[in-house]
């Protein structure tokens, strides 16, 4: 056998490709290889994903270590970041960990870094190991991670000299974004507070951004979306509790994503929208969710999910006539006690169909 250390021995460029492949656990990992391996793992990744979501059983089961595994997660991101260097700019910085309020201060660190490397995904997913119901008093350090014009706009971390934009959407002209919006892409964000407002300037101010996740924003109430300028194309709105309305004007969105209760939607001037997917409780819900759908003339594929069991008894109003769709997908739960009858009003509301799909669970 050659006893050289070829692993060692690689280029610098082929283990940096290597490397870009990998979550910020596994390229830690690679440590063990050699010592070479040992600086680059740390100095050369454009994807850092701290995912320690494997761990929220145990610690659903065991709340006494919740503490003490949140430290640690604190302390081997700020380990991992602390050891980065060079001007080489990020493909995708995630963090998923069980974080409150609480670590704002870390979490708001994180994000300026991310951003100071012209991020293009940036993922925050803080679901917490245990369900906490927000309704009720609770400990205030216990709430979710809120993300404010503070972490977004520090001058410590060289904030964007552009102004534009800004005034339309109620900000100082005097007050500047950080610069690393101009590069982002792509924003997913579980379990973060966030208010409509921000969302909106988030939207005018990062001219690359085409997809947007919200699972789980508890204080969003509101949610706006309009202008030709927007790159928006994917919109997720997952079991955000408190929205009470969504109005999207005038954009080029493409594919439309809503989980959750039935609220008032208002669309209008979508002529790129052929994708709509709605995940509701009730079929009972759907003669208040597809009307505004049916208005625009582009929608050609529809995904329709019920959480509810379909009962041969349930009235239901007339739905709207969806004659732009071609696609109908339907998932809904069965039972013996259930039934599929109801769905046909679903499928005649779609005069125009070319392909009809139903998936059932048990």
């Amino acid at each position: 056998l050659n006893p050289k250390d070829r692993i060692s021995s690689l280029p610098e460029d082929v283990i940096g490709f290597i490397l870009s492949l990998l979550t910020s656990r596994e390229a830690q990992a690679t440590c063990l290889l050699s010592r070479r391996w040992r600086h680059l793992s740390t100095c050369q990744v454009t994807n850092l994903d701290f995912d320690w979501s494997d761990l929220l059983a145990e610690m659903k089961a065991n709340p006494e270590i919740a503490e003490k595994e949140r430290a640690r997660y604190v302390q081997w991101v700020d380990n991992v970041l602390h050891r980065q260097s060079g001007g080489y700019h990020l493909r995708r910085f995630a963090l998923r960990f069980d974080l409150n309020i609480s670590y704002k201060p870390h979490i708001d660190q994180w994000i300026r870094f991310a951003l100071a490397k012209r991020v293009k995904v940036l993922q925050l997913d803080f679901k917490p190991a245990v369900f906490k119901d927000l309704t009720n008093e609770c400990d205030p350090s216990q709430l979710p991670y809120m993300l404010g014009h503070e972490t977004l706009m520090d001058d410590d971390v060289g904030c964007s000299q552009r102004t534009s934009g800004l005034s339309n959407v109620g900000l100082s002209p005097s007050i500047s974004w950080h610069v690393g919006f101009r590069y982002l892409e792509e924003l997913c964000l579980n379990q973060v507070s966030v208010d409509g407002e921000l969302v909106e300037q988030l939207l005018a101010n990062c001219p690359k951004l085409e997809r947007l996740v919200l699972e789980e924003a508890h204080t969003l109430t509101g949610f706006r979306v309009s202008g030709r300028s927007l790159k928006l194309k994917y919109l997720h709105i997952l079991w955000c509790d408190d929205l009470e309305d969504v109005e999207i004007y005038d954009t080029d969105l493409v594919s439309f994503t809503f989980v959750g209760m039935s609220m008032p939607v208002y669309l209008e001037k979508l002529p790129q929208l052929s994708e709509v997917s709605i995940r509701v409780n009730s079929l009972l819900q759907l003669p208040f969710m597809l009307p505004p759908f049916s208005s625009l003339p582009c929608v050609q594929i529809l995904k329709l999910e019920f959480f509810q069991l379909l009962s041969e008894n349930l009235q239901i109003r007339q739905l709207p006539k969806l004659t732009s769709v071609e696609q109908l997908i339907l998932r809904v739960p069965v039972s013996e006690e259930a039934s599929l009858l109801p769905l046909t009003l679903v499928i005649e509301a779609c005069p125009c169909l070319r392909s009809f799909v139903l998936e059932v669970g048990f």
